[in-house]
C-alpha cells in the first residue's frame, strides 16, 4: 500500500507538470498570435475592420506621418505630385447665352469659408493626407435653404462609427450616416445625428427618424459626400497602413545597424599578450587612447588596429525592407529613400517611374469626381433656393432629385490638373 506522503509527492509532481505544460501551450498560442497578426482566417469567420481598429490605425498613421521619415517624404511627396500644379475648375457654359453658371461656379470655388475648409490648394493637400492616414472623408456640406450659399467642412471619420443606414431593398444604396459627437460647449452630452448622404434627397423629408430605438434628428441642411480608397467593407483604409510594419522593421533594422556601428566604433586596437599580463597592456592602451602617443609594449605581445572587414552587417542590407514600404505607397524606392544607391543613376532617383504616374492619375481622377459632385450640388443648391442666383426645374428620379437649368446653360463641369 502506497503511503500519503508518497501519493502527495506524486501528486505534486503531477500538478507541477500540468502547469508547466501550460506555460509551454502559452508560450505556443502567443507565438502563434505574433505570426498571424495582420492576417485572417480564410472561412469559418467573417472578420470586418471594427470602428475601434479603424481608429487605432488612424492614429498610428497620424503619428507615423509625422514621425517617421520615410512615411513623412511618402506622404509628402504623394500629395506633392496630386497637388503641386493645383487645380481649375469651370464648367462649358457660355454667359452670353442665358446664365451666368461660371460665375456661381468661381463663386463658389473663390468665397473665403470655401478656400478654408476645401478649395485651396493647402486645404487639398490636408485632405490627401487625411486619405493616406484615415482612408476615408466624411465631408459635410452646411446649405444656406435661402440663398442657396454651399459651405465644405470635414468632420472627423471617428464620429461616424456606426454603419450607414442603407436602402433596405438596395444595401449598395446609403441613406444616412449616423454620427454621434460631444458639441464644443462646456459640460455637454454626447449626442446623434442623421446626416444624409449627398445624392439621398426623397420628395418627403422628415425632421427625424427612427434609429437605435430612438428618433434621431436628420441635418438635411448638411448631407455627407463620402470620399473613401482602399475600400474595406464599404469604409476606408489609409494609404500609409500597409507600409508602418515595414517602415517599423526598417527603422528597427537603421538603429540596430548604428548600434552596432556605435560599438564598433569604440575598440581602437586589439591587444595580444600573456595571461598574467592582461591587465598590463589594458592599462598601457588606455593611457595610448588618452595621451594619442606611443606605448611600451613588453617582448610577445602585440597591439594592432581591429579588423572589421568580416562584419558583412551594412545599411544597405536592410533596403528590401524600404522597398517593402516604397511597394505599398506606389513609389520607386529611389525616390522615397531619395538615393539612387550604388548601381542606380542620378536621374532614376529624381524621376518618377510611369507606373507611380499611374496611380497618382488615378488619385486625380478621384479627386476631380469629389470636386464635380460639390460644385454640382452647389449650382443645384443656387437654383433650388429662393434667392439663388440661378433658376431651374426639380427632376426626381426614385429618391434621387435632379435640377434641370433653362435651355442654353451648359452645366458641364471641368476639373483640370495643369
Amino acid at each position: 500500500m502506497t503511503d500519503t506522503s508518497t501519493l502527495e509527492a506524486q501528486l505534486a509532481g503531477a500538478q507541477a507538470t500540468i502547469l508547466l505544460m501550460q506555460e509551454a501551450l502559452a508560450d505556443v498560442e502567443a507565438s502563434f498570435a505574433r505570426e498571424d497578426a495582420g492576417w485572417s482566417a480564410v472561412g469559418g469567420r467573417e472578420d470586418k475592420f471594427t470602428a475601434e481598429f479603424r481608429k487605432a490605425r488612424s492614429a498610428d498613421a497620424v503619428a507615423a506621418a509625422a514621425f517617421d521619415p520615410l512615411l513623412k517624404r511618402a506622404l509628402n511627396l504623394r500629395t506633392a505630385y496630386i497637388w503641386a500644379g493645383d487645380v481649375q475648375v469651370s464648367t462649358r457654359d457660355d454667359a452670353e447665352n442665358g446664365q451666368d453658371v461660371n460665375a456661381v461656379v468661381r463663386g463658389f470655388w473663390s468665397d473665403d469659408d470655401v478656400r478654408e475648409t476645401f478649395s485651396s490648394v493647402q486645404a487639398l493637400i490636408t485632405h490627401e493626407r487625411q486619405l493616406g492616414t484615415h482612408g476615408e472623408l466624411m465631408l459635410a456640406l452646411p446649405t444656406d435653404q435661402r440663398t442657396g450659399r454651399v459651405r465644405v467642412r470635414s468632420l472627423p471619420p471617428a464620429e461616424f462609427a456606426a454603419d450607414p443606414i442603407t436602402d433596405p431593398e438596395d444595401a449598395a444604396l446609403v441613406r444616412y450616416w449616423p454620427r454621434t459627437y460631444t458639441p464644443k460647449a462646456a459640460g455637454a452630452a454626447s449626442r446623434t445625428v442623421l446626416h444624409p448622404n449627398i445624392t439621398y434627397r426623397p420628395a418627403l423629408r422628415p425632421k427625424t427618424v427612427e434609429h437605435a430605438g430612438q428618433q434621431v434628428e436628420v441635418r438635411w441642411d448638411a448631407p455627407i459626400l463620402h470620399v473613401a480608397v482602399n475600400q474595406v467593407g464599404g469604409r476606408g483604409v489609409g494609404d500609409l497602413w500597409a507600409s508602418l510594419p515595414w517602415a517599423r522593421a526598417y527603422k528597427g533594422f537603421l538603429s540596430d545597424w548604428a548600434g552596432l556601428m556605435r560599438a564598433l566604433s569604440r575598440i581602437a586596437v586589439k591587444a595580444t599578450t600573456r595571461g598574467d599580463r592582461v591587465q598590463q597592456a589594458a592599462a598601457k592602451v588606455a593611457a595610448l587612447a588618452e595621451a594619442g602617443s606611443g606605448v611600451a609594449l613588453a617582448h610577445g605581445d602585440q597591439l594592432e588596429a581591429l579588423n572589421t572587414s568580416g562584419a558583412r552587417f551594412d545599411a544597405d542590407s536592410g533596403r528590401p525592407l524600404a522597398v517593402m514600404v516604397a511597394a505599398a505607397l506606389d513609389l520607386p524606392v529611389t525616390t522615397l529613400l531619395g538615393d539612387p544607391g550604388a548601381t542606380g543613376a542620378r536621374a532614376v532617383a529624381e524621376n518618377v517611374s510611369e507606373e507611380s504616374w499611374a496611380v497618382f492619375s488615378v488619385r486625380q481622377d478621384l479627386w476631380a469626381s469629389v470636386i464635380s459632385q460639390i460644385v454640382a450640388y452647389a449650382i443645384d443648391q443656387a437654383a433650388i433656393a429662393p434667392l439663388g442666383p440661378l433658376t431651374g426645374t426639380i427632376r426626381r428620379d426614385g429618391d434621387r432629385q435632379y435640377v434641370d437649368l433653362p435651355e442654353g446653360d451648359n452645366r458641364t463641369i471641368i476639373v483640370a490638373f495643369p
